[in-house]
């Protein structure tokens, strides 16, 4: 078994999917942190096994997790708009047609 941190963990990925999965396992744990902690201020901490590697990492409040999960979530989303790209389909005015 490999101990990874969060950042290690998800740089093992060999692919931008994979790193996509191995984020929404991250997301997935901290939101049942941050659900088990809400109302309470003690240290929680979490661990993450996916078979090849572990994670363990602690957080001192809710307000840390949600903030790990938002940094993740915008992570995830830098990775996705790489997989899919970004395109931009210009019209002529005259084509839009006003729906109302």
């Amino acid at each position: 078994m490999i101990y990874l941190s969060e950042t290690l963990y998800i740089e093992s990925g060999t692919s931008l999917r994979d790193k996509v999965t191995k984020i929404d396992a991250l997301i997935t744990a901290l939101e049942d942190i941050a659900l088990n902690s809400a109302g309470n201020m003690d240290i929680e901490d979490y661990s993450l096994d996916d078979g090849q590697s572990k994670i363990s990492t602690t957080y001192r409040d809710i307000d840390s997790i949600i903030k790990a999960i938002s940094d993740f979530e915008k992570l995830r989303q830098m990775y996705i708009n790489r997989i899919n790209g970004r395109i931009v389909r210009l019209l002529p005015a005259n084509s839009i047609t006003n729906v109302n």
